[in-house]
C-alpha cells in the first residue's frame, strides 16, 4: 500500500514553534487583506489614505506591503483602520476558549 508523502508545510507544522509563527503571520495577513479590501471599497490609493492620516504614502506602503504590519504599532494599525471606516479590536482570549471563539470572530470579521 502506498502512502502519500507529507508536504513540506505539513512537516514543518509538526514543530510547535514554527506552527505558532505561521499562525501569527497568517492572522496579520488576514488583517492586511481586510485593510486592502477597505481601500478598494473606498476606491482609495495609498496616497489617499496617507492624506487622511496625515502621513506619507511611503509609510502606508511600508505598512501594507510584505511584513510591514508586524512592525507597525497597535496605535498605528488602529488609526489606519479608523481612517478606512473599520474598528481595530485587540483582545486576548484564554487558550482553552480560543478554538470556540476564533471561528465566531472570523465570521464577524468577514460579514
Amino acid at each position: 500500500m502506498k502512502t502519500k508523502a507529507r508536504g513540506l508545510l505539513a512537516r514543518k507544522m509538526d514543530d510547535a514553534a514554527y506552527r505558532k509563527r505561521h499562525e501569527e503571520s497568517c492572522e496579520l495577513f488576514k488583517l492586511k487583506v481586510q485593510m486592502l479590501n477597505a481601500l478598494e471599497r473606498k476606491r482609495w490609493t495609498y496616497s489617499d489614505l496617507a492624506k487622511v492620516m496625515g502621513t506619507q504614502k511611503s509609510a502606508i506602503s511600508r505598512d501594507l506591503k510584505g511584513h510591514g504590519l508586524q512592525r507597525a504599532s497597535m496605535d498605528r494599525i488602529a488609526r489606519m483602520a479608523d481612517a478606512l471606516g473599520l474598528r481595530f479590536v485587540a483582545f486576548c482570549i484564554p487558550e482553552g476558549k480560543a478554538s470556540r471563539a476564533l471561528p465566531l470572530i472570523r465570521k464577524l470579521a468577514t460579514a
